[in-house]
């Protein structure tokens, strides 16, 4: 017994994800010079699509590990038909599963970009576990999953940039590896547009790695904005913004406030404070979940907010409701 745990933990730790601070990306799609002034960004964690309304979750103090696959089968298509939208120019999309024990290792960043054949693709890592083996008894096993940014247009450079802190060994090598994505586009001034896929941590009992990951995101996005770049990012935070404000009465919640200073004076939070973009996964969605705001957008003084609005598709699909938000170069 002794020595199977001893082996189980030298495979974990040998095949453990160690992705370095910055990693260049590839598109599929060669860069084009087709960015508009105006265009529309749409950001959707869609829970490696097995999250839907029906589910609950052993973390959030749920009993499901993983859903049946034909449930998944079923969000992942109204994930595709969703993303379909001519509105649609740009997306950004969180816990995509490429080969995941939780969702029967569908494909589904192959099975999306399959339906967006116009579209460019960039794919990063964000979770890479050989084997997680909590809870005990049913171990959600092995996990491959990222951030997936498709457009209309293709960028000419994508790179993936690890956040800072992790969990302790070993339970950081079963853990995800939180990040951000930036592409660069070519504007219609020649400009660069720098777009940003973001996921930030969870589950950070006081907080530390949170405030690192936003203290890294400010330097960057300031100094490209800096240096003459248009700036926007959009994800699941996992932290609810300035513009969000719980309502009385209600059974919304604020997981983790975003502090107003943590971006500078001119720069705006972009979120839409009438529909609940998440909701709580300790057990299928009804009214009465607890649900917040954590999916949004941040765009620096350069860029116009057109308009923001979350997609009311009731958590059926996705524990995450997708966030549109429509913008314009200035």
């Amino acid at each position: 017994m002794v020595l199977s745990v001893v082996v189980f933990f030298a495979i974990a730790n040998l095949t453990a994800y160690r992705p370095q601070p910055q990693e260049v990306l590839r598109s599929k799609l060669q860069p084009q010079l087709c960015l508009p002034r105006q265009f529309s960004v749409t950001t959707w964690n869609i829970g490696g699509c097995g999250l839907g309304k029906e589910a609950d979750f052993f973390y959030d103090g749920g009993k499901m590990v993983r859903p049946k696959r034909s449930e998944v089968e079923k969000n992942l298509q109204s994930v595709k038909n969703f993303l379909q939208q001519d509105s649609n120019d740009f997306i950004l999309l969180q816990e995509v599963d490429v080969d995941a024990k939780r969702s029967h290792h569908l494909n589904q960043l192959q099975a999306i970009a399959g339906e967006l054949k116009t579209h460019s693709e960039v794919f990063a890592f964000s979770y890479k576990a050989w084997h997680v083996p909590l809870p005990i008894f049913r171990p959600l096993g092995r996990v491959q999953s990222g951030l997936a940014t498709f457009g209309r247009c293709a960028p000419y450079h994508a790179v993936r940039h690890t956040y800072p802190g992790r969990e302790a060994w070993p339970e950081h090598i079963f853990q995800l590896q939180r990040c951000f994505v930036a592409c660069r586009y070519t504007a219609h001034n020649g400009k660069d547009l720098v777009l940003i896929n973001t996921h930030n941590s969870a589950f950070d009992n006081g907080g530390k790695r949170r405030q690192a990951e936003m203290k890294m995101l400010r330097d960057f996005v300031e100094k490209e904005y800096h240096e003459g770049s248009y700036v926007v990012v959009g994800g699941d935070f996992n932290q609810t913004p300035p513009c969000y404000s719980k309502k009385v009465g209600t059974k919304q919640y604020t997981p983790h406030p975003i502090a107003t200073a943590a971006i500078p004076e001119g720069w705006q939070w972009v979120c839409d404070t009438l529909t609940p973009s998440m909701r709580f996964t300790n057990a299928p969605y009804t009214n009465s979940s607890l649900t917040s705001v954590t999916d949004f957008f941040l765009v620096s003084p350069n860029v116009k907010v057109l308009e923001v609005a979350t997609h009311p598709l009731g958590f059926t699909h996705s524990d995450h409701n997708p966030v549109t938000a429509r913008l314009e170069l200035q």
